[in-house]
């Protein structure tokens, strides 16, 4: 199975969830609306939504409830991709001006802080008390990370364990809620709601390492992303840490001076792509990605074999292999 495929097995899902976006986003503040909408149309592949259908479907759920829990989740998705922008003072996401850029950090502020408060009505309205608390613990989860992400900043010292405790934060723990409330919706047992846990939680820390070496790595075309983009935020990312254990002293300092300083160029991102190259990080780094997309599809064992299992692998491995 392909992953468009696997993308074609919820369409119909994923369609509902675009109308249900625009009629249950709609305010009586029209600058509000037109940021909103401006943020959900960017662009965004819907892969937590996706992986949430896709995860309830293989349990058969037959309910109606999949676009108002993707919804929940797209709304804190896009309220800290918006923070985040402000935060970096990000000119383009996706290609396109972000909107802190277009209307201002005020403005952006404001809306991110509209799209969490919409996305708990949301949640009380559509959701059993468990979702809520998996969705509710997901936010704040996630707003420690970014809060953890600034703290570390330029930190040479960061180790592969505070890695992995940001991305967790920051990505994993929203995927793994997807597909947890995709059990969830269908009542399944324990054990197979653990599996879901597990299975997005692993995909979302490959999914994140995977994006953090095409920062290095990628095709700016295909991308749409500069590389270089986390090495200018002071961000230390994977295939930095795998190039610190890799490098000698002398390599190490340079490192160090270049996240030491106040602002970082590109001739700082060349430096360092240089090491990177030497000591061949990109595959040192993707194996790890690898391992890890590994541990989600054995989560996966506990289930039943069909079109949607496969989808979800499918989609798994695109994930890591992606280009984009």
């Amino acid at each position: 199975m392909t992953a468009k495929d696997a993308l074609n097995l919820v369409k119909e899902d994923v369609e509902k969830l675009e109308q249900f976006l625009k009629d249950d986003i709609k305010t009586s503040v029209p600058l509000i609306n037109e940021v909103i909408l401006y943020l959900l149309s960017s662009g965004g592949k819907r892969l937590r939504p996706v992986f949430l259908a896709l995860s309830a479907r293989m349990c058969g759920y037959k309910g109606e409830n999949i676009p108002a829990m993707s919804a929940v989740i797209e709304y804190i998705h896009t309220a800290t991709l918006l923070h985040d922008d402000i935060i970096d003072g990000a000119k383009y996401r996706r290609k396109r001006p972000t909107a802190n850029s277009l209307y201002g950090n005020d403005v952006a502020v404001l809306c991110g802080d509209f799209l969490y408060s919409r996305s708990y009505i949301t949640l009380t309205e559509y959701g059993a008390k468990q979702v809520q608390m998996i969705l509710s613990s997901a936010a704040l989860t996630m707003s420690e990370g970014e809060v953890i992400q600034l703290l570390k900043t330029g930190d040479i010292n960061l180790t592969f364990d505070d890695y992995i405790q940001i991305i967790t934060r920051k990505t994993a723990v929203l995927f793994s809620a997807a597909c947890e409330i995709g059990g969830r919706l269908a009542e399944v047992s324990e054990d197979k709601i653990k599996a879901l846990k597990n299975f997005g939680y692993y995909l979302g820390l490959g999914f994140q390492m995977t994006d953090d070496i095409l920062d290095y790595m990628g095709n700016p075309e295909i991308t749409g992303k500069k590389n270089g983009t986390d090495l200018f935020e002071g961000k230390l990312t994977l295939p930095v840490i795998k190039t610190l254990e890799k490098t000698n002293d002398s390599e190490k300092n340079i490192i160090a001076e270049i996240f030491k300083k106040k602002e970082r160029n590109y001739d700082d991102l060349k430096v360092l792509k240089d090491i990177m190259i030497k000591y061949d990080i990109g595959k040192i780094s993707e194996k790890t990605a690898d391992e890890y997309i590994n541990k989600s599809l054995n989560s996966l064992n506990v289930f039943e074999d069909n079109d949607y299992r496969k989808a979800l692998i499918a989609l798994a491995l695109a994930m890591v292999g992606r280009t984009a």
